[in-house]
């Protein structure tokens, strides 16, 4: 099943939209919907500043499908563990290996308690396989 394991972590902190944050600036850079006016207008500021930020971005989510891709169809991989997730966006692990193997298991690790909220609602998974995710450091 896809229910999503939490472990006790580190103390949760209030989230504030208010102030920009890297994951949701990552996720606007990715095209994602997670996001709100005050990461735009600092993802914009870094974008002036090394206009390549959102090739690199795009980029290493384009790595991340073919790795996942290639580990689930050729090397027949159907475990993962993504630390580090991030805000859950376009082709997250999950997605690019339960596409091709939909039993495939996926664990991901962070301790952003923004991130942790997200993955709550939107890390789902195929009845066959499992998505968890774990607030840890």
């Amino acid at each position: 099943m896809s229910d999503p394991v939490t472990t006790p972590g580190p103390a949760h902190q209030k989230i504030d939209t208010s102030v920009p944050h890297s994951a949701r600036i990552w996720n606007y850079w990715l095209g994602g919907k997670d996001n709100y006016p005050v990461d735009e207008q600092a993802g914009d500021a870094y974008t002036a500043v090394f206009p390549g930020i959102v090739t690199i971005a795009r980029s290493s989510r384009a790595f991340l499908r073919r790795n996942i891709t290639h580990l689930v169809a050729e090397a027949g991989i159907r475990q993962f563990l993504d630390v580090g997730t991030g805000l859950p966006t376009a082709d997250n692990t999950h997605e690019v290996a339960q596409r091709i193997a939909p039993e495939t298991r996926i664990v991901y690790v962070d301790n952003d308690p923004m991130v942790l909220a997200h993955a709550r609602a939107l890390l789902t998974s195929t009845p066959e396989g499992a998505t968890a995710y774990i607030d840890s450091d």
